[in-house]
């Protein structure tokens, strides 16, 4: 089995793992998913890039896994693309509050479903390394409950709607949230009820 290794950084960093993580996410939201993203060579760019902490996972210096973070007091996805999921309330603009996006994973991997598990518990590293108080996202509901599954205790703060189409239909949104104290209170209860069974 190929080792898998998590990477993170910031634009400029890293540039050839950046472009393949653009090639990733041309693959996975324009072609697999049809989404109304802009590619131009067939990577996917946005201006958020620049101001994003960027993670890859890495098998054999190839990018096969992806996400990024923003600090929510800089621009970011859901403000300005998303806000009438917050249903009125107010946005979150605050130095421990980041949003996480573009998580995407190479369509053909053999081995998906771990390369996405370790990608979604690095972002519960992420959140402790940054002194985070909550992260979010804005995902299709099944992707909420995959980080539920990881061991990410997300939850799903207002109801889905559409707020587009894809190559397989709607795209149907929704907000989760990890707050990092009830995480860590869960890990805590986890390691004590270990150290209880190997006594």
């Amino acid at each position: 089995m190929q080792e898998l290794k998590i990477f993170r950084f910031r634009a400029g960093e890293a540039p050839e793992y950046m472009a393949q993580a653009w090639r990733l996410r041309h693959q996975v939201f324009r072609e697999t998913l049809g989404w109304s993203v802009r590619s131009l060579n067939q990577l996917e760019i946005d201006h958020f890039d620049k101001m994003a902490l960027h993670c890859v996972a890495v098998e054999q210096d190839v990018v096969v896994g992806y996400w990024r973070s923003l600090r929510t007091t800089e621009p970011y996805l859901l403000e300005q693309y998303f806000p009438d999921l917050l249903e009125g309330r107010p946005l979150p603009k605050r130095p421990d509050i980041w949003e996480i996006s573009r998580f995407a994973v190479a369509p053909s991997h053999p081995r998906r479903r771990d390369v996405g598990k370790s990608l979604a518990l690095e972002i519960g590293r992420f959140g402790f390394d940054q002194g985070a108080s909550r992260l979010i996202a804005v995902v299709e509901p099944p992707f909420g409950r995959f980080i539920r599954a990881c061991g990410l205790p997300v939850t799903q703060d207002v109801t889905p709607v559409v707020v587009g189409t894809g190559s397989q239909g709607d795209v149907v949104a929704t907000i989760i949230t990890l707050d990092m104290q009830i995480y860590a209170q869960r890990l805590g209860a986890a390691a004590g009820q270990a150290q209880i069974a190997a006594a």
